[in-house]
């Protein structure tokens, strides 16, 4: 077979503790997942619209009177760091002893700040120090382990950004208008739930635009690659596949099996395998964009990944051609289509979402789009030059 043989090396990713998956696994199964770490004053971490829905009432009915549980509702899009220092503060005041994340990335990503700013002792985010979007598997300079054993945070899943699978997290700096990295720093263990009770009443459209988002990630894991991969390459195909097909199965709210298997169909996705090719290389125009399109605008990182998805293709169309095309070839959405291209293939799926493809449609226009751009070039530099990411940001209007 055609892979690799040259020397690699493979490490599980030791803070996730455990993927609890299946339809009622909060029901079923939250309170002994508590009982097994030895917990004893959890606090919910979520936002505003979690907890005026159904979701909220199932999670502190699974955790029943055994466990009384406080509720920060501060988690707010794109973890602004005031938001990660309020919600310590309270974690502090309620002694908590876990968190219990329930939402999207955001979420996931403020409960995991919350927990590393109890276990480093500092108020607020910007005493950290941090990471490199280029170095994300290496520790930040400056920072050390913590004597104190990690704190679990249990992360309840209710849209498909998925963010509880990456061992650092994020938090957008206001005066600065960027979003920074921050490891975990063995501070924190994470026990995932994907339950398709809890997915099944997420909103249709945010559904539809995390799971672009989640797409998004799958096709750059595959197309960074610079060979064949025979680990990762038929996992992602399969749930690259899975999820052209699911997805529009699983727009409505209620679809509770269909939106479990699209949940599965993420997690695939995310789940690290050995590279034997040396890992994903260079950076991704549309995962860069996101960002920077959240840090400067406040774009959600959903609708960001919608209209950068399709440019991001074409701006890699030369240099990711051979997997652009492997991947063209294998994958199908279950309509009987043949594609000429990976970016007709892509694009006759966003619009069977009915997802925003243009930042126009948001009502966003190009006033910005300088900052948009040397914000993608403070955190890529090396993914092309300004009149170049210009020229493909524009494409997104």
């Amino acid at each position: 077979m055609p892979w690799p043989t040259s020397v690699s090396e493979y490490r599980g990713s030791e803070p996730l503790r455990a993927v609890v998956s299946g339809l009622g696994a909060v029901r079923e199964r939250l309170a002994a997942q508590l009982v097994d770490q030895n917990v004893t004053r959890p606090m919910i971490v979520c936002g505003e619209s979690v907890s005026r829905s159904p979701v909220l009432e199932l999670v502190q009915d699974a955790l029943g009177d055994v466990w009384p549980s406080s509720v920060f509702d501060g988690s707010r899009p794109h973890t602004p760091a005031e938001t990660v220092a309020a919600g310590a503060a309270m974690a502090r005041a309620e002694g908590a002893d876990a968190l219990i994340a329930v939402g999207g990335g955001s979420t996931m990503d403020c409960a995991r700040g919350i927990a590393v700013l109890l276990a480093t002792g500092l108020d607020e985010v910007s005493q950290l120090a941090p990471a490199e979007y280029g170095k994300l598997g290496q520790r930040a300079a400056g920072t050390t382990g913590s004597s104190r054993p990690p704190m679990p945070v249990v992360c309840i899943s209710t849209a498909l950004s998925f963010a509880e699978f990456l061992p650092f997290w994020g938090s957008r700096h206001a005066e600065i208008a960027r979003k920074r990295p921050y490891m975990e720093d063995g501070h924190v263990t994470r026990t995932v739930f994907l339950d398709g009770e809890v997915a099944a009443h997420t909103p249709t459209a945010v559904w539809c635009e995390t799971g672009v988002k989640a797409l998004d990630d799958a096709l750059m894991s595959f197309c960074r690659a610079p060979d064949a991969e025979p680990f990762a390459d038929p996992v992602l195909i399969s749930a690259i596949s899975a999820l052209g097909t699911l997805l529009p199965r699983s727009r409505a709210e209620g679809t509770v099996v269909e939106r479990q298997h699209v949940l599965t169909a993420v997690w695939m996705t995310k789940f690290p395998l050995p590279r034997l090719a040396g890992g994903p290389g260079g950076g991704w125009f549309s995962t860069t964009a996101r960002h920077s399109l959240g840090a400067v605008l406040e774009v959600p990182h959903g609708i960001g990944s919608c209209v950068a998805l399709l440019p991001g293709i074409r701006y890699h169309q030369h240099d990711a051609a051979a997997r652009q095309m492997a991947l063209k070839r294998a994958v199908s959405w279950g309509d009987n289509v043949t594609y000429a291209t990976l970016d007709e293939a892509v694009s006759a799926l966003l619009a069977s979402l009915h997802v925003p493809t243009r930042l126009s449609e948001i009502g966003v226009d190009g006033s910005r789009l300088d900052d948009v751009v040397t914000a993608m070039v403070d955190e890529a530099p090396w993914l092309g030059s300004p009149e170049q990411l210009r020229a493909a940001c524009a494409e997104m209007l």
